[in-house]
């Protein structure tokens, strides 16, 4: 039972540990001290493993007190992914920060907390430690997204502190009326209650969930919660970016999957569904305007929470291992797609796709790490993005909605073909210094940053490589995988309501590489080729800049707040 508490001690300990080391001068090496606990973390959770795959659930009560009045951590099989989750993302985003000096004590101090908080976040049965667990998270971030002290990167963090802020209230608020309706702060205790009891169905609850909901759709980014997303990820540290992608929004959807669940709370399917796929269609339409190869990035990471979204509320029996798929797969190509970004716009010191120097000559394996990726995010069979995204389009079974998720995947494909100019070789278009210059006059006009072009670091391929191996793994066993994940997933009390709240057993395909799937898979590229071969046209530019400069004000911003939390509340009643 101590493998649980120490699961959120360790990272803390590295935090102190690199801390220590800014104090006492021996930043390189205690930086490199400070992140050892993550190869703790990874052995605790692999010999969690067995039990946690015959059903066993660890629990271990802070101080000695149980629940409700102690504060529990568990590790289920929901538990036990989430934090391996966070884990491995987190040890391929340490691996490539030492790829860069840049970053000693201080920047490792706030990347451990910042695990130790998704750690708090995603073992807690407390809801007020959640809450705490999420206002780590949100220091730690805002220090990382500024922590190459940019102007862009400084303003972006101060928008995300802003937002986050305003969305923890409405969490605060949701806590509030829990506490006063359970008296008490315990998920399971609340669970069991609003089995047995009739609290589930009052207006005050359906008001707390709705502002839980809403509270959480902020860091989650779904719309119209996203605004703060393209400028945090885009302009932080590479690496940092490829955590806030990779894993950061995960934690606070898998948040929200517990909360559901817990208040058992079916009548938020279907909303949850429409606004997964309308925030997966409007967001690719973002991306695609782009000219920033980075918050191109940033605005697919919206996207594709939005195919995890829907694919929860599709209310299917595999509905709960589709959505879970595609964040495990997202979370693997999309830090990868990140880092090599990343990696190319430190090189050439631009992030204009119109300008930015292809590394591939220069860096092939960056090179092909980033084709992986692109492969695997557009859908493209055998990797694994191919393979979640069949497990939505089981999920959701001809619901009218996939139509949206079908034309988002089109625009995703033309999106990564414009995107490959980081990669691909083309007419010479100068040295960098050239190219710098070309940048610093357009800055003004596409608010694109520029920089002193630097290496990207030996230490960086290492990340890249095991991570694009894992997006080709994870696709070509997809079955085997597809199975595991329904298999923890079901004894857990987040599959219990999936199941009691559809019919059936999970149907994992049989294979994901018939005939007549990867003949499904050939229109979308084709139709990609053309979307793309169309942005390329003088009207499609024009209509780019014109998509790109639309922004809503703050005001707007707060307004959506209200309208959510109006919305989630009366989902109950619809």
């Amino acid at each position: 039972m101590s493998s649980v508490v120490l699961l959120v001690v360790l990272p803390f300990t590295g935090a102190l540990v690199a801390l220590f080391g800014k104090l006492i001068r021996a930043e390189p090496f205690m930086s490199v001290v400070s992140v050892l606990p993550l190869l703790g973390m990874g052995a605790l959770l692999v010999v969690q493993f067995p039990a946690i795959v015959d059903g066993v659930t660890f629990t271990y009560s802070l101080g000695g007190w149980p629940e409700p009045a102690g504060i529990a951590l568990t590790v289920d099989g929901f538990g036990w992914l989430s934090s391996a989750l966070v884990v491995f993302i987190s040890s391929m985003v340490v691996l490539a920060s030492f790829s860069s000096r840049r970053y000693r004590s201080t920047y490792f101090f706030f990347l451990m907390l910042l695990v130790a908080g998704m750690q708090v976040v995603v073992l807690t049965d407390d809801i007020f430690t959640m809450f705490v667990g999420f206002e780590i998270v949100a220091i730690s971030a805002y220090v990382l997204i500024a922590f190459d002290r940019t102007d862009e990167g400084l303003l972006a963090s101060l928008k995300y502190l802003l937002l986050s802020s305003m969305g923890i209230l409405f969490f605060l608020f949701g806590v509030f009326l829990l506490y006063r309706d359970f008296g008490t702060l315990s998920l399971r205790t609340m669970a069991e209650e609003a089995a047995t009891t009739a609290l589930a169905g009052t207006t005050s609850v359906h008001l707390a969930v709705a502002a839980l909901c809403v509270g959480i759709g902020v860091r989650t980014a779904f719309m119209p919660f996203h605004t703060w997303l393209p400028e945090a990820h885009a302009y932080a540290p590479h690496p940092v970016s490829a955590l806030l992608s990779g894993v950061l929004i995960k934690i606070s959807f898998f948040a929200m999957l517990r909360i559901v669940a817990v208040f058992r709370a079916t009548y938020l399917n279907d909303l949850l569904l429409w606004i997964g796929a309308a925030t997966a269609l409007l967001a690719v339409i973002w991306a695609l305007s782009q000219r920033d190869a980075k918050r191109l990035l940033a605005y697919h990471s919206i996207s594709q929470m939005g195919y995890v979204l829907a694919a929860f509320g599709a209310t299917s029996a595999l509905s709960l291992t589709a959505a879970f798929s595609h964040a495990m797969h997202h979370a693997l190509f999309k830090s990868l797609l990140f880092l090599v970004a990343g990696a190319a716009v430190r090189m050439s010191g631009a992030r204009d796709l119109y300008l930015i120097r292809p590394i591939g000559r220069r860096a092939p394996l960056l090179a092909f790490g980033f084709v992986v990726g692109a492969l695997s995010i557009a859908g493209i069979p055998p990797f694994n993005g191919f393979a979640s995204k069949q497990l939505i389009s089981g999920a959701l079974d001809h619901h009218p909605a996939y139509a949206l998720l079908w034309i988002t995947s089109v625009g995703t494909t033309a999106s990564f073909i414009k995107v490959s100019r980081i990669v691909l070789p083309r007419r010479p278009a100068g040295p960098a210094l050239e190219i710098t210059n070309v940048m610093t006059g357009l800055r003004s006009a596409h608010h694109v940053p520029v920089s002193e072009p630097s290496p990207a670091g030996a230490m960086l391929h290492l990340p890249v490589i095991v991570l694009a191996l894992l997006c080709f793994a994870t696709g070509l066993f997809a079955r085997p995988v597809s199975l595991l994940l329904a298999s923890l997933l079901s004894s857990t009390d987040v599959g219990a309501f999936a199941t009691t709240s559809t019919a059936g057993d999970p149907a994992i395909p049989v294979t994901f590489l018939s005939g007549a799937k990867l003949l499904g898979a050939l229109p979308v590229l084709l139709l990609g080729v053309l979307l793309y071969l169309g942005t390329t046209t003088a009207r499609g530019k024009s209509l780019a800049r014109r998509v790109e400069r639309i922004m809503p004000e703050l005001r707007t911003i707060l307004l959506f707040f209200v309208v959510g939390l109006a919305l989630f509340a009366a989902a109950a009643y619809l």
